[in-house]
């Protein structure tokens, strides 16, 4: 599942010799194990209606593919435009090579100030995204292998503080749909036959939340990407989770 939208800013002047259009600040949320019919207007048993707002004033692409079904080299093709074949990273827990070249580091070297937020162990620093990045806040609470999504959403909002002379490139990632399903109230009493459905209406409040800030604070226009790493069985073809098939 994709979605793009853009925000409000100022309309760059028309035959300006010499201006260059304003770059927008860039705001790509990446929401891990999301599948494309539990989110968006023709979702089934959700409504999802932070998605919904940006897919109807953006573009929303319906025939988006994850490369592979698991969170690290799914990223690894989300920040660097190759295969896993191209980037070497197959499944979880390995390191994308130093010398790939990444999108936070071309963005860093156009100007922009470029922040991470990640939500899980999986997207650690340590797994090598977060070169180009001038924060990379993968901190996790004492004990715990992911944050919730309102933990993802506060920290987000504080790299969105300062630095407002430049444009912003912010990758925020949502780990919430991932096993195990641990909806917090009213989401779980709302999807009494899905938890995992209760986590995603969970994950899309906090991301109204967080477009609401982004917009709010970001410099100039502003771009909005939304995208799914990849999916969940909920027991189609036989499996429950994901990591086996596409």
């Amino acid at each position: 599942v994709t979605a793009a939208g853009c925000g409000a800013g100022p309309e760059p002047a028309a035959d300006a010799p010499g201006r260059a259009a304003p770059r927008p600040s860039i705001l790509l949320v990446t929401l891990d194990t999301t599948r494309a019919d539990a989110i968006g207007p023709e979702a089934t048993d959700i409504t999802t209606a932070s998605f919904n707002a940006v897919a109807a004033r953006g573009r929303r692409f319906g025939q988006a593919y994850a490369p592979v079904p698991e969170t690290l080299p799914s990223h690894a093709s989300l920040m660097t435009g190759l295969y896993p074949a191209g980037h070497g990273i197959h499944e979880n827990a390995r390191r994308l090579p130093d010398a790939t070249p990444v999108l936070a580091a071309q963005l860093k070297g156009a100007g922009y100030r470029t922040a991470a937020v990640v939500a899980s162990f999986v997207l650690a620093r340590r797994f090598g995204l977060a070169r180009g990045f001038d924060v990379y806040d993968d901190r996790l609470p004492e004990g715990r292998q992911e944050r919730t999504a309102r933990e993802v959403t506060d920290a987000a909002m504080a790299a969105l503080e300062g630095g407002a002379a430049a444009p912003l490139f912010l990758w925020v990632h949502y780990w919430d749909p991932h096993h195990p399903y641990t909806p917090p109230e009213p989401f779980r009493s709302a999807h009494p036959a899905s938890a995992y459905l209760g986590e995603v209406a969970y994950m899309d409040a906090e991301l109204g939340r967080l477009i609401e800030a982004f917009e709010r604070r970001a410099s100039g226009p502003s771009a909005i990407i939304i995208v799914g790493d990849h999916g969940e069985g909920l027991g189609d073809h036989g499996e429950s989770q994901h990591g086996n098939l596409l």
